[in-house]
């Protein structure tokens, strides 16, 4: 991705003059003319009686069908800005001779092995291009693959046999980040990577009987090329932190550009009317039921989502947050970002509610290393059964990963005004969870639990997702840094480790550890995302 040459914390300011709310509405082409627009709020509508309602069950979709087309192009946003192949060193330790994993050993046959392995997972390292540092048996061999690795985002170092020790400490002095891949027999060298790490050295080590964590390997090194070549769209009537900004990309490279409502204002009215009818028809197609929106209000919310993909790729974004309802959208004829935040996160890219930077950085670190979309979420307790009740009204509906099956969701206005339309999504449970929130750039608030309940409740946010902890009480003598939280299904305990350690962010751990006195954490009382 090009990047301008310009601060850390960009403005842009589009002509953008207020255009008249309802002007250039986009219309569905099969709505009665004399529908009435707006139903009993308590009116419960199932899917089939909502198109029934509004004249859409009556559409044949056809692959070839127009209104099909329609949808597919509204369903597949605009590629993410085309980022650059991340760059791994990749060397394998040996010695002929080594005494473990026996006496003798065919290296040649071991690497011809390991190489099996990476052809395997080609899909998966499909954005990796790999340096081939060779077989090192000698200082010569290792100096000529250290000669490779000048540009490398990190190396990959694969142990062959036992007695390579010096061979991994001198791979240090390149100052890339290292990761040591042991299968089990290899030898007994992971047993200094402790010590190296004591020492600062940035050197990871990932024992694994299961090739496939070669490709778990590389995340970490995934996962900082891609936040060097992000860009996050601010769009708020005040600009992003200055400060803040900058910070973010002398520490990581991401580019905040702040974008105002005037900008937002042109590009909703900009928006492709046909574009948004086929996104809200998909929207209301595969909704359960449809409770307090209208045809108008989910029009105008798809539009809304043309309008934030057409400024993402205007200025190559990957992510956007918004002040969503400081900025009065409704009441200036638009519709909210729900519905698109939540289309965006499922297309692995972030839309994040509130202008709220730091759950944006979150989720982004976390999208890059697991592929997991992110939650963002007002978090209450319970402790009578010792949880927490994660509540927002935008969420993914593939929470549990980009390949997995949508779930199913009620449309629901948004609770805080009864205005616009927002997801009312059944999560999954039984799972794993993780809990994260960035502070500043060196901290990390890190915790996990288990998924139990998606609690269908008419208070609080419209998606819900109670989480049962270890600790409650730890968390709540220890809450700070506001309120947000963004969730993510699995345990990502050991890949935020690793991925903290090489990016220099201290892990703290809610829950566990004692943060009363911990620096740089954020204890003021005002309320705050």
């Amino acid at each position: 991705m090009v990047k301008e040459p310009s601060s850390a914390c960009l403005t842009a300011r589009l002509d953008g003059r207020r255009v008249p709310a309802g002007q250039n509405e986009p219309v569905l082409a099969d709505m009665p003319a004399d529908h009435n627009p707006r139903f009993p709020m308590n009116d419960s509508l199932s899917r089939r009686g909502f198109l029934q309602r509004t004249g859409l069950g009556v559409v044949t979709l056809t692959a070839a069908s127009p209104l099909m087309q329609l949808i597919t192009r509204a369903a597949n946003a605009p590629a993410a800005p085309g980022g650059s192949k991340v760059r791994v060193g990749k060397v394998y330790f040996g010695h002929p001779h080594p005494g473990w994993p026996s006496f003798t050993v065919d290296l040649d046959a071991e690497v011809k092995r390991f190489e099996g392995y990476f052809a395997q997972l080609a899909t998966d390292l499909a954005d990796v291009e790999f340096v081939d540092g060779g077989l090192v048996q000698s200082d010569a061999q290792l100096a000529a693959a250290k000669a490779k690795f000048g540009s490398v985002d990190g190396i990959l170092a694969v142990h062959v046999t036992m007695g390579c020790g010096p061979f991994i400490k001198r791979l240090l002095e390149t100052g890339k980040p290292v990761m040591v891949f042991f299968m089990p027999y290899s030898g007994h060298e992971w047993h200094i990577i402790a010590g190296l790490q004591r020492e600062g050295k940035l050197i990871e080590a990932l024992p694994s009987s299961d090739y496939r964590d070669l490709a778990t390997a590389v995340r970490p090194f995934r996962a900082l090329h891609r936040l060097r070549e992000a860009r996050v769209l601010h769009i708020s009537q005040a600009a992003a932190d200055a400060r803040y900004c900058e910070a973010i990309q002398g520490k990581f490279g991401t580019q905040i550009l702040s974008l105002h409502l005037p900008d937002l204002q042109k590009a909703y009215q900009a928006a492709d009317a046909a574009a948004a009818s086929a996104d809200a028809e998909r929207w209301m197609s595969e909704a359960e039921k449809i409770v307090e929106p209208t045809r108008e209000e989910v029009l105008k919310s798809s539009r809304m989502y043309v309008a934030m993909q057409n400024l993402m790729a205007e200025h190559q974004a990957v992510a956007v947050t918004m002040n969503c309802l400081g900025m009065g959208l409704v009441d200036r004829g638009m519709g909210y970002p729900c519905l698109g935040f939540s289309r965006l996160n499922n297309a692995g890219r972030c839309g994040v509610c509130e202008a709220d930077l730091k759950s944006t950085m979150t989720q982004l670190m976390f999208l890059y290393l697991t592929g997991m979309p992110g939650f963002v979420t007002d978090p209450m307790f319970d402790l009578a059964n010792g949880t927490i009740i994660h509540a927002h009204c935008v969420a993914a509906t593939q929470m549990g990963g980009l390949d997995q099956p949508a779930a199913p969701y009620v449309m629901r206005s948004h609770l805080e005004d009864g205005k616009g339309v927002s997801l009312q999504v059944r999560l999954p449970v039984g799972q794993k969870v993780s809990m994260a929130r960035l502070i500043g750039t060196d901290l990390m608030l890190f915790s996990t639990g288990d998924a139990v309940d998606s609690p269908f409740e008419e208070r609080a946010c419209r998606t819900k997702l109670t989480m049962k902890v270890a600790n409650p009480d730890r968390f709540l003598e220890n809450w700070s840094c506001g309120l947000h939280r963004v969730i993510f299904y699995g345990d990502h305990t050991r890949d935020l480790r690793r991925f903290c350690r090489y990016a220099g962010i201290k892990v703290l751990r809610e829950g566990e550890d004692d943060l009363r006195n911990e620096p740089g954490l954020e204890w003021e009382t005002n309320v705050h995302a």
